[in-house]
């Protein structure tokens, strides 16, 4: 690709697109590519594309395989472990302090973001859904003034996000319950109960995954990391929605 066009595409954010594409499940965790494909594909030079790259690598959202080339890495569920451990060893600490100073507008804010929800339930929107959780839970980041902490976990943590993904595409009442607990939480926020009441709807919320890993690993044993490379799939799926390819299944 010529300089010229580097030096056009250069403010593309490729980085933070890519990494959307890869935590948002459009991109089938093993997939295989070249450097040339993500700078055909999201229309950047080889410099951003593979700075890009480098970081998503830091992150393990990227795989470097010697002789085989570049991975959407695998869902690791050490890796997701830790990742879980970080998020909630945070806000655990959040909503302790949440508590304390909350002020009453921010039960509604919180009650808007759990209707949405519902309409996301009815259209069966895990994606839309999804970003609505992550919302939900920034509001008590940024009611105790530590959005810089949020910025930490959304950063460290991709993986864990793409297994939750995943959960609530698959797993049958994962939404529901989702919303269940969210109400919970803040129907024990707005009767002022104590905090080991709330604590426990936060720590049911968080830790609900855990005993969905293992239907989810026997449905999709190749999205997991199991030791060994897996066979390249055809660089074509780079092309292709795969959380609608789920859906398309049913």
């Amino acid at each position: 690709m010529s300089s010229e066009v580097e030096k056009k595409n250069e403010g593309t954010d490729v980085y933070s697109i890519l990494r959307d594409d890869i935590i948002c499940l459009r991109l089938r965790p093993g997939t295989f590519f070249s450097i040339k494909d993500i700078c055909e594909i999201y229309g950047v030079g080889r410099s951003p594309g593979r700075d890009a790259l480098i970081r998503l690598a830091q992150e393990g959202l990227v795989t470097f395989l010697p002789q085989r080339g570049t991975m959407i890495s695998t869902l690791d569920l050490e890796r997701i472990d830790n990742e879980r451990f970080i998020r909630r060893s945070i806000e655990d600490n959040i909503m302790r302090d949440f508590v304390a100073i909350f002020s009453p507008s921010v039960i509604l804010e919180l009650e808007e973001c759990i209707r949405d929800q519902k309409e996301c339930l009815k259209e069966k929107d895990a994606r839309r859904f999804f970003a609505l959780d992550d919302q939900f839970h920034r509001v008590f980041y940024k009611e105790t003034d530590r959005l810089y902490c949020a910025d930490v976990v959304e950063k460290e943590c991709g993986n864990y996000k793409r297994l939750r993904l995943l959960s609530l595409m698959v797993e049958e009442k994962a939404m529901s319950n989702a919303v269940e607990e969210h109400e919970a939480m803040v129907s024990t926020l707005s009767a002022r109960e104590n905090l080991d009441r709330l604590m426990f709807w936060f720590s049911l919320h968080l830790d609900r995954i855990q005993t969905q890993e293992r239907t989810i690993v026997k449905r999709f044993p190749e999205l997991f990391s199991n030791g060994t490379v897996q066979d390249r799939r055809d660089n074509s799926d780079l092309r292709k929605d795969f959380l609608l390819s789920i859906r398309s299944r049913g």
